[in-house]
């Protein structure tokens, strides 16, 4: 099963949480009144540590905040499969009726003559 984060699906629920936290890097946020720089501090399947580097200086915190990675809902390689059985099941259907039609018509003019 894939995980979803932004416009991209990985396989496994860490690599989704480290491209999620990944993109929290470097963000500037306020806690208790001080401002803070983001940094990773660890990834896990069911959580994503923070480290909080005050701006002013000082002392660093850490944040333990889970993490639930979200099903990939993007089209893959399965369902584009499915689409073109779908096409292609289409086209033979419309073929096969055209066939019958013309095989009906033909013994219709053959019977008149």
């Amino acid at each position: 099963m894939a995980f979803q984060v932004g416009t991209a699906c990985y396989p496994t629920a860490k690599q989704a949480a480290e491209a999620s936290a990944s993109a929290q890097v470097g963000a500037v946020v306020s806690h208790g009144g001080t401002a803070y720089v983001m940094d990773i501090g660890g990834v896990a399947d069911a959580s994503i540590t923070y480290r909080l580097q005050p701006v002013a200086g000082g002392a660093p915190l850490q944040i333990v905040s889970t993490y639930t990675a979200q099903p990939c809902g993007l089209l893959q390689m399965q369902d584009g499969l499915y689409m073109g059985w779908m096409v292609a099941g289409a086209w033979i259907a419309t073929y096969a009726v055209m066939f019958l039609a013309r095989a009906f018509r033909g013994e219709e003019t053959n019977d008149n003559a």
